[in-house]
């Protein structure tokens, strides 16, 4: 069953994906900028890179960041920013035909742009470091977002094995370790965040308990939706009822079947921000409603 929204967790969480902004801001062609604004007892792990226009040749883009927990490094959440500004938004969800999202084609359909952009994402490691040891290049990850998430885990559990002279330990009835995650997104990266929960529900490869995202699009049909609402995990999707984004692609019946995954939250941030469309769809407006402590963006105070 669901857990009921918990906001100041879910805030906690967005912190993460406001991180990925952070880092994105110190110098936009930077693919694999240092750690900033990481909460406490977390440390980086892998950059998330992929390209987000559909009608120009566009380079790849830092957009998310996957960290592990300092006190058990198989504890991870991964954190997937969204395009800066409405208009770069809609530019990525102009293409809106759907079609069978490619690592899970029974799942109904999808937007295409989503499932073409999600096809470029990449997962850079962190140069690891074994104690006493310069760091040494690592092979590139290959296979789909969450193929190279798996050979990622993979290689920093051997990599524990080795430093802690063990052998491999599994949970009972499993055939690997336990690896607890959460997914969290903003916009775009809400969209992705989504598909990334739908295709580890094939592939099994983590233990997702929560999907958290902020000012998600709309990601599929009415059969999708029936599918991920399916799957035993939490899902919270937090709306401004201000945002354009969350309404969009639109929904035509009989033509473009789009419908939102559950549960949503929503909220007015007519009742505490300025009245334009960037803040509206800012990431510190959503994480301000969840938690008053945490500032508004300047512009929209």
């Amino acid at each position: 069953m669901s857990t009921p929204l918990d906001p100041v967790q879910a805030a906690q969480y967005g912190q993460f994906v406001a991180a990925a902004y952070d880092m994105y801001a110190v110098n936009n062609d930077d693919l694999r900028p240092a750690p900033k604004s990481i909460p406490p007892g977390w440390e980086l792990s892998a950059w998330i890179n992929m390209s987000d226009f559909l009608f120009q040749i566009k380079a790849p883009k830092f957009y998310g960041i996957v960290v592990y927990e300092t006190a058990n490094p198989d504890n991870r959440i991964i954190a997937i920013r969204g395009t800066e500004g409405i208009v770069e938004w809609l530019d990525d969800a102009a293409s809106i035909v759907m079609v069978p999202f490619k690592q899970v084609p029974s799942a109904g359909r999808v937007a295409f742009g989503f499932d073409n952009i999600y096809s470029t994402m990449k997962v850079v490691p962190v140069p690891h470091t074994a104690p006493g040891q310069a760091a040494v290049a690592e092979p590139e990850l290959t296979g789909s977002f969450g193929d190279q998430l798996e050979q990622l885990a993979l290689r920093r559990e051997a990599e524990r094995d080795v430093e802690r002279g063990v052998e491999r330990e599994f949970a009972a009835g499993r055939i690997r370790r336990d690896r607890p995650t959460v997914v969290t997104g903003h916009s775009l990266g809400s969209a992705l965040a989504t598909l990334f929960v739908l295709e580890n529900s094939v592939k099994q490869k983590f233990d997702i308990s929560l999907i958290s995202t902020l000012a998600s699009p709309k990601v599929g049909n009415l059969e999708f939706k029936h599918v991920f609402g399916a799957l035993p995990l939490t899902s919270w999707r937090t709306v401004n009822i201000r945002d354009v984004v969350p309404k969009l692609p639109p929904t035509i019946p009989f033509i473009l079947d789009y419908e939102h995954i559950d549960v949503a939250y929503s909220f007015d941030s007519w009742l505490f921000a300025k009245k334009n469309l960037g803040c509206y769809h800012s990431i510190d407006t959503y994480l301000h409603w969840l938690d008053g402590s945490l500032p508004l963006a300047p512009e929209c105070v």
